[in-house]
């Protein structure tokens, strides 16, 4: 089953893409459904919230176990 999606561009990046394919509309979409069908593959190997807990679950390993310096100084335990 087919969904539409409406796309809001830019003034600029419109045109750009309109000259690209001579002003052929139908050709800007094709393109348009195109190169999301190539790039969703992207989003299922590997999500982008699994790279921001990896990068926050290696800062916090970073620190040495029992340390206090949590900001400025008097902000500790």
């Amino acid at each position: 089953m087919k969904k539409k999606l409406t796309l809001d561009l830019d003034e600029k990046v419109y045109q750009q893409l309109l000259e690209r394919f001579e002003g052929d509309e139908n050709a800007l979409k094709e393109y348009a459904v195109r190169f999301l069908e190539n790039h969703s593959q992207d989003l299922k190997d590997k999500p982008e919230s699994d790279e921001i807990k990896k990068g926050l679950e290696d800062y916090l390993n970073k620190g040495s176990a029992g340390t206090r310096s949590y900001g400025i100084k008097g902000q500790g335990w």
